[in-house]
C-alpha cells in the first residue's frame, strides 16, 4: 500500500494546461435595467443608510466576476423566490416584471457558475472508469468481469470520463485487487475449457405428460377430498354434535362456508385429512378443501386438446403455482459441470392461428423469476413450417448459481409482474368462455450448445503468459521465467509501457513470499498478476508533464487517448505499432485510424456511453410503468424502446448521417417489437433497421421515440414540465436554471378536477414559477399527444382518488388534447408536427450541444469559455459537411486540444 500511495501521489502531481495562452475570460453581467428595478423596490431598506441584515443592493456590481459577488446575487434570487422579499406590507413587484427579473437573474447565475468553474483547458489525470476498466480487462484477458461493485464514476453535469470524479481510495484498491483476482481466475477457466464441446436439447412435449399427470392427480384428489368432507358433513349433521356446531358458529369465522372442515378435530370420530393423502405445512384441511374445486382443471384439459401437444409445448397463461405445474414457461437448466464459454441457444417455434400481432413474441432470459427478459424474438413460423431462432449466450463464473443457469422461454408480456400475469389470465378466461387464454405460440424444442473456440486468437495478456500458463497448477518457475513473464504481461497491461527492473523484482519477491508461507503456485501467481492489474500504470491514463507546461502528446499517448475515446478500451496492435513508428500523429494517418476505429464493432461502447450520458437516459430506469393503464408497454417493449435511441445514434455514426436527423427525419431505426407498438407494417424480425415512415407519421427523430416520452412521465401520467425541460436542455441547448428549493409543488392541486394545462397554468400564477415555466410548459403541451409511454393519443383524463387509492365515482374528467401553443419568444404552432419543425430549425444549437458533449467526453473535463475557439472550429468543419456525425469526431481528433496535454 505504501508503494502504491507513493506512485499515486507522484502521478496526481502531473497536470498541465492545454493552451499556452489563456484568453481573457468573459464575465456574466446583470442588465442595468434589471438592477434598476431591484433598487427601485429595495433600496429603502437595503441602501447605504439602512442596510437591513447588512445587505446592500445599491452596491451590487453588474458584473459577477468573482464567487463573492455571485453569492450576493444568489441571496437576492433566493429571497425573491421564497417570497421573503419584498416583506409583508411593502408593495409587490408587478408579476410579469418579477418573472422577467427572476428569469434573467437565474440564467446569469448559471452562466457565472460555468465561467467561474472553467478549468482553462486543464485535463486532470484520471483513472479508468468502471466501463473502461471492464473493457480493458476484456481486451487484455478475453474475459468479462462484473464491475458493478465499484463506486459510481459520474457526478452532476459531468461524464464518466471526467477526471475530477475519478479519484482513488484505499477501499477501491482492495476492490481492484479482488476484481483482478476474479479476472485472472476467469481467464484460467476459459483457458482450461478451450476445445470443450457441449450440447443439450429439451424436447418440450415432456410438458404434456406433466399436464396429464396433474389432471389425474386433480381427479383423484377431488375424489379423496369428497370422501373426507362427506364424513365431516355427517358429523356436523349428527344431533349429538349440536353443541360443537353451535360453538364453532359462534366463533370469529363462524359463517365461513368451510369453517367445519377447518375445525374437524373438534368432532369425535372424524378421521384426519392426512389419512386421505392431504399433507401441508399448515392446516391439512385446506389442501383437501382446495381439491374439491380444481379451478384450473378445465384449462389443463383444454391444453391437452391442442393439436400438437405430442410434438411440443404451448405457452399457457398463469394458472398453478410453478412449483406444482409450470405451463407458462419452458425451462432448461445448464448443467453445473459445464464450463464457462460462448454458447449458442436455439429453439424451434411457431405461431398458431390464435396469434395476434401482439402475441407472436417469445422472451428469453435467465432465472424464470426475473421480471426483465434478456431478449424478445418475433415468431413468424407457422405450425406447418416452424422457424428456428438462434442467438449467442456467454456464461462466466458469475453464472455459478442455479438461478442464473436456468434458461427460460415465455410469451412476451405475460409475466413482468404478478399483477400482469393474473390480469392476462383473467382476461383470457373472459375471452374464451371462462376456460382460459388461447394458445398463440408453440415450441418444438429448446437447446444450448457450447461453441468451440476453433481458430479464435488468444487475448494478448494470455499470450504473454505462455511461458508460465495460467492452467499449469503445479508449475515451479525459475526467477528468470517469472521475470520474463511478469515483464511481458505488465507491458501488455500497461498499454505498451515498459515496467522498470525494480518493479519486476518486486513482483518476483511477492510471488516468492506467498510460496514461502504455504500458498500454492496458482495462488501466488494469481496474487502477483493481480498486483499488476491494480497498479497505477494499469488503472491510470498517464500523460505526465514536464515543468507543468503544455506539450503535445507522444504518439503512444495519442494512441491511448484515441482508443479510449472511440472504444473505451486500450489501443490494439495496429495503433501501437503506428505509434512506435512515430507516424500516428500525421494528419492522414490519424484520420485513417479514426475512421478504422469508428468502423470497428468496439466503437459501439463510445456510441452507447456517450448517448446515455449526453441525453440523460438514466431517467429511463427511475420508475415502473403502470401496466394496468399501459398493458402494451411491457418490459420487452420498454427495452426495445430504450434500445431505439442507441440504435438510431449508432446508425448515424455507422453511416455518417446528418446529426439533424435526430431532430426530424423521415425514417426510424426499429425492430419488429417496436414496429408493432408503433403500428408500422412490413417490419419483421429482431434486428434493428432503417424504416421509412410516411409524412404524416409522428415518428422520426428523438421526439418520435417512445422512450423519450417515457422519460417525460412518471410511468403512468405525462409531465409536460419534464418534457419541456428535456427539450430545452438536450435539443435546444438552452437549459433552464435549477428550480428554486421552495417552489410550490403541483401536488397541492391534486385534489382538484383540472386538466393538465389548467393545473400548470395555476402553477404559473407565482412569478417565481412563471419565470421558468413560460419557456418550458408550451413545449411540453405541444407533446401531449404522446401518452406516458409514447403512444399517440387525442384524449387525456384525470381521475380523483380517495385516501386508499380508490377511484372516486363521478370524479373524472376527459378532455380533447389541444397541442396548439405559443412558444416563449418564438412562433405559434398548431400541432405536434409544427412544433417538431420549429425545434428542427435550431440545428445549430443542437450541434453545439453535441459538440460540447463530445469535447467533455473525449477530454475528460468540463467545457469552458476557453473552448470557444475549439467549439467554433469543430462546428464550422461539420457545417461544411452538412453536420455529418463523423465530421465532428474527425475535427475534434485533429484539434490541438485533443493532441495536447
Amino acid at each position: 500500500m505504501r508503494h502504491l500511495s507513493a506512485l499515486l501521489l507522484l502521478l496526481v502531481s502531473a497536470q498541465a494546461a492545454v493552451a499556452e495562452e489563456s484568453p481573457q475570460p468573459p464575465v456574466a453581467k446583470i442588465h442595468a435595467d434589471q438592477l434598476a428595478l431591484l433598487q427601485q423596490h429595495c433600496v429603502d431598506c437595503h441602501g447605504a443608510d439602512n442596510a437591513e441584515a447588512g445587505f446592500r443592493v445599491d452596491t451590487l456590481p453588474l458584473a459577477l466576476s468573482d464567487v463573492a459577488t455571485a453569492a450576493r446575487w444568489q441571496k437576492v434570487l433566493n429571497a425573491l423566490n421564497s417570497g421573503e422579499m419584498p416583506p409583508e406590507g411593502e408593495p409587490e413587484l408587478e408579476k410579469a416584471a418579477k418573472a422577467d427579473f427572476l428569469d434573467h437573474l437565474a440564467n446569469v447565475l448559471v452562466d457565472a457558475r460555468d465561467i467561474l468553474a472553467d478549468q482553462g483547458g486543464v485535463i486532470t489525470m484520471r483513472r479508468l472508469n468502471r466501463r473502461e476498466y471492464k473493457n480493458t480487462l476484456r481486451e487484455l484477458l478475453g474475459v468479462d468481469v462484473v464491475v458493478a461493485d465499484l463506486p459510481s464514476d459520474r457526478s452532476s453535469r459531468t461524464f464518466d470520463t471526467d477526471g475530477s470524479s475519478l479519484y482513488m481510495s484505499s477501499t477501491q484498491f482492495e476492490q481492484y485487487m479482488a476484481l483482478a483476482r476474479e479476472a485472472i481466475n476467469e481467464a484460467r477457466e476459459w483457458e482450461q475449457a478451450r476445445g470443450v464441446e457441449k450440447s443439450l436439447r429439451f424436447e418440450t412435449e415432456e410438458v404434456t405428460e406433466k399436464v396429464r399427470a396433474h389432471i389425474a392427480y386433480q381427479i383423484d384428489a377431488k375424489q379423496r377430498a369428497t370422501e373426507w368432507t362427506t364424513l365431516v358433513d355427517e358429523a356436523v349433521a349428527d344431533p349429538e354434535n349440536a353443541e360443537i356446531v353451535a360453538r364453532i358458529k359462534a366463533g370469529p369465522l363462524g359463517s365461513h362456508r368451510h369453517i367445519f372442515y377447518r375445525n374437524w378435530k373438534q368432532f369425535p370420530g372424524v378421521p384426519a385429512p392426512e389419512e386421505f393423502g392431504f399433507r401441508t405445512n399448515e392446516n391439512n384441511a385446506d389442501k383437501a378443501i382446495a381439491a374439491l374445486n380444481p379451478f384450473h382443471q378445465p384449462y389443463h384439459e383444454y391444453y391437452l386438446q391442442q393439436p400438437a401437444v405430442e410434438q411440443g409445448a404451448y405457452f399457457a397463461a398463469a394458472n398453478e403455482h410453478p412449483s406444482v405445474l409450470d405451463t407458462q414457461t419452458i425451462n432448461l437448466l445448464v448443467p453445473f459441470s459445464w464450463p464457462v464459454g460462448d454458447y449458442v441457444v436455439r429453439f424451434r417455434a411457431a405461431k398458431t392461428d390464435d396469434a395476434t400481432p401482439d402475441r407472436c413474441y417469445i422472451e428469453f432470459g435467465l432465472n424464470p423469476r426475473s421480471q426483465q427478459a434478456m431478449s424478445s424474438h418475433e415468431i413468424n413460423g407457422t405450425m406447418e413450417n416452424p422457424q428456428i431462432v438462434e442467438f449467442p449466450l456467454k456464461l462466466t463464473r458469475a453464472n455459478n448459481e442455479r438461478a442464473v443457469r436456468s434458461m427460460y422461454l415465455r410469451e412476451k408480456g405475460t409475466r413482468d409482474d404478478w399483477n400482469q400475469a393474473t390480469g392476462v389470465a383473467r382476461e383470457g378466461r373472459a375471452q374464451n368462455n371462462g376456460i382460459g387464454r388461447t394458445f398463440s405460440l408453440w415450441v418444438d424444442w429448446f437447446e444450448i450448445e457450447r461453441v468451440p473456440e476453433g481458430d479464435k486468437p488468444r487475448a494478448p495478456g494470455i499470450i504473454a503468459l505462455e511461458t508460465i500458463p495460467l492452467t499449469a497448477p503445479d508449475k515451479k518457475p525459475t526467477d528468470d521465467e517469472l521475470r520474463d513473464t511478469f515483464k511481458a504481461f505488465a507491458s501488455e497491461a500497461f498499454r505498451g509501457a515498459e515496467p522498470t527492473d525494480a518493479y519486476i523484482e518486486q513482483l518476483v519477491q511477492i510471488y516468492r513470499s506467498y510460496r514461502s508461507t504455504g500458498s500454492s503456485h496458482q495462488e501466488a501467481y494469481t496474487e502477483s498478476l493481480a498486483v499488476i492489474l491494480s497498479s497505477p500504470m494499469f488503472l491510470y491514463l498517464s500523460e505526465p508533464l514536464d515543468e507543468n507546461e503544455s506539450r503535445s502528446l507522444t504518439d503512444r499517448e495519442l494512441a491511448i487517448r484515441l482508443s479510449y475515446f472511440l472504444w473505451g478500451a486500450p489501443p490494439d496492435k495496429t495503433l501501437l505499432e503506428l505509434a512506435e513508428q512515430g507516424v500516428l500523429s500525421k494528419p492522414d494517418v490519424l484520420s485513417a485510424q479514426t475512421t478504422r476505429l469508428l468502423n470497428d464493432p468496439r466503437s459501439r461502447d463510445f456510441v452507447d456511453a456517450l448517448t446515455y450520458q449526453w441525453l440523460g437516459l438514466e431517467r429511463l430506469d427511475f420508475f415502473q410503468v403502470n401496466l394496468d393503464h399501459h398493458p402494451r408497454f411491457d418490459n420487452s417493449t420498454r427495452l426495445a424502446a430504450k434500445n431505439e435511441i442507441y440504435e438510431t445514434v449508432n446508425h448515424l455514426v455507422v453511416n455518417n448521417s446528418k446529426l439533424s436527423d435526430l431532430l426530424n427525419s423521415d425514417y426510424v431505426v426499429i425492430n419488429g417489437v417496436l414496429a408493432n407498438y408503433y403500428g408500422i407494417e412490413g417490419v419483421d424480425g429482431d434486428h434493428y433497421r432503417k424504416v421509412t415512415v410516411p409524412p404524416d407519421s409522428p415518428r422520426g427523430g428523438l421526439l418520435g421515440m417512445a422512450s423519450v416520452h417515457l422519460m417525460g412521465s412518471n410511468g403512468d401520467h405525462t409531465s409536460p414540465v419534464e418534457r419541456g425541460a428535456w427539450v430545452l436542455r438536450k435539443l435546444l441547448n438552452d437549459p433552464p436554471p435549477p428550480a428554486p428549493a421552495n417552489v410550490p409543488q403541483l401536488a397541492r392541486l391534486s385534489d382538484q378536477l383540472l386538466t393538465t394545462e389548467q393545473r400548470l397554468t395555476a402553477h404559473q400564477e407565482d412569478p417565481q414559477c412563471a419565470s421558468c415555466h413560460r419557456k418550458i410548459d408550451p413545449i411540453g403541451f405541444g407533446l401531449e399527444n404522446f401518452d406516458a409511454v409514447g403512444a399517440w393519443r387525442t384524449e387525456d383524463s384525470y381521475q380523483l382518488h380517495d385516501d386508499n387509492g380508490k377511484a372516486i365515482k363521478d370524479k373524472k374528467i376527459v378532455w380533447t388534447i389541444d397541442p396548439a401553443v405559443k412558444l416563449h419568444n418564438g412562433p405559434a404552432v398548431n400541432n405536434y408536427f409544427e412544433l417538431r419543425e420549429a425545434i428542427a430549425t435550431h440545428d445549430d444549437d443542437f450541434a453545439r450541444g453535441w459538440t460540447e458533449a463530445l469535447i467533455q467526453y473525449a477530454l475528460g473535463r468540463r467545457v469552458g469559455f476557453t473552448d470557444e475557439r475549439l467549439i467554433t472550429d469543430i462546428m464550422n468543419e461539420a457545417r461544411g459537411q452538412d453536420y455529418a456525425v463523423r465530421s465532428f469526431i474527425h475535427a475534434l481528433v485533429n484539434s490541438q486540444e485533443f493532441q495536447s496535454k
